[in-house]
């Protein structure tokens, strides 16, 4: 999906991934953070969020809540983070990484919200009075008080499936009144998801109705309790071509995630400002029949690969057809077509790059700063849930 646009933008870190893995430094399925480029696109989005007055807060789930990446980001210039679930606010707290907000798009359960309470997270969303019961109660018994999302959602938005939930919007006053009088708490503002969604006809993004949702839950909630600094959470492929549409239509808050490492929809078939910072690589692992197969791990249902580089050397780099698994299949492998002139040897290195989602695949994180300044250099290896493998 990405891979034309590391050879364009990026091929220093084409040309890292196939040397370190075969130099035996990375293994097969794993990804590679290219820092340097993380860190360029992070100072770009921060530009751009400052021109549009967005704040922002950044993910880390793309990339399997690895902590370097955290921190280069967050001390670059978007301080804090925003933990989809609650795996990845426990991982972000283990290495003192800032959270901004938690509990969207996975509310936190019961179990752990004291331990994550006790962090001061900016915002925390929730989905319905009674987690707000529940949220208030353990906020009044350590003695903390918490400003909390809305989730709302209306007739006709659009829900990823798994994802469903929120309060409606035709019931959300009741739904005031009645949080409103839960001690410990406060309203701070309102969140959907996804605001945004990528059009390949018009290769370009569009609102979703969540954003006019969000737009009119503001007002309900203004209306009754005269707040005047809501924030409107309006996450979805923020970047820094959906900044300018986004804060036309009310949004106070972003999350970048794919952003950091150039890897939108609209990043895979246009020019932008954040260039591409993530690559897969993995190895030829045995023929059967007329099909090579390499090691897989890496994928997942969304995931969009069709073709990869195979090879062991830069000059030997040749393009294949990839055939993904079945969306009800493991992918412990995955099926490369050759065309009947390539030559292919087993242990061969194969380079995609894909729409990434590290925190549900098996696949290793390596991050290398240097590639852009000429100078890579391993900086560790770690396992989709942050924590370092190679020591």
């Amino acid at each position: 999906m990405f891979l034309d646009q590391i050879r364009k933008y990026n091929p220093d870190l084409l040309t890292v991934a196939l040397e370190f893995h075969q130099s035996g430094e990375i293994p097969p399925s794993c990804f590679i953070i290219d820092l340097d480029m993380v860190v360029k696109n992070t100072h770009i989005l921060v530009g751009s969020a400052q021109k549009n007055n967005l704040s922002q807060y950044f993910i880390t789930k793309q990339v399997g809540f690895n902590p370097i990446f955290a921190r280069e980001v967050s001390k670059n210039g978007i301080s804090k983070a925003v933990s989809v679930d609650w795996n990845e606010a426990l991982s972000l707290l283990r290495n003192k990484i800032p959270l901004g907000h938690v509990g969207h798009l996975v509310q936190i359960p019961n179990c752990f919200f004291e331990k994550i309470l006790q962090s001061n997270p900016e915002v925390v969303t929730v989905f319905s009075f009674e987690k707000a019961h529940q949220l208030s109660e353990i906020a009044k018994k350590n003695h903390l008080w918490v400003n909390i999302l809305l989730r709302v959602v209306d007739e006709d938005d659009f829900i990823y499936s798994g994802q469903t939930g929120g309060f409606q919007l035709t019931r959300l006053e009741k739904n005031l009144e009645k949080i409103h009088s839960l001690p410990n708490i406060n309203i701070a503002g309102v969140t959907a998801f996804p605001c945004t969604i990528f059009k390949p006809d018009k290769n370009s993004y569009v609102p979703t109705k969540n954003l006019h949702t969000l737009k009119k839950a503001a007002e309900i909630i203004v209306k009754h309790y005269t707040q005047e600094h809501l924030q409107i959470n309006a996450p979805g492929n923020s970047c820094c071509n959906t900044y300018p549409l986004l804060r036309e239509n009310g949004a106070t808050h972003v999350e970048p995630g794919n952003a950091l490492t150039g890897t939108t929809p609209l990043h895979a078939v246009s020019s932008q400002p954040e260039k591409p910072a993530l690559i897969h690589v993995t190895e030829i692992s045995h023929a059967y029949k007329d099909m090579y197969y390499c090691y897989g791990g890496g994928l997942y249902r969304r995931s969009t690969v069709t073709k990869a580089l195979v090879g062991n050397t830069l000059t030997s780099l040749h393009e294949v057809k990839v055939i993904s698994p079945d969306k009800t299949a493991i992918d412990y492998y995955v099926s490369l077509k050759m065309k009947s002139k390539d030559k292919v040897e087993i242990g061969d290195s194969v380079l995609w790059s894909s729409r990434a989602q590290l925190f549900v695949t098996r696949s290793s994180v390596a991050v290398v700063k240097g590639i852009q300044k000429n100078n890579p250099e391993l900086v560790g290896i770690y396992n989709p849930f942050g924590q370092r493998i190679d020591q």
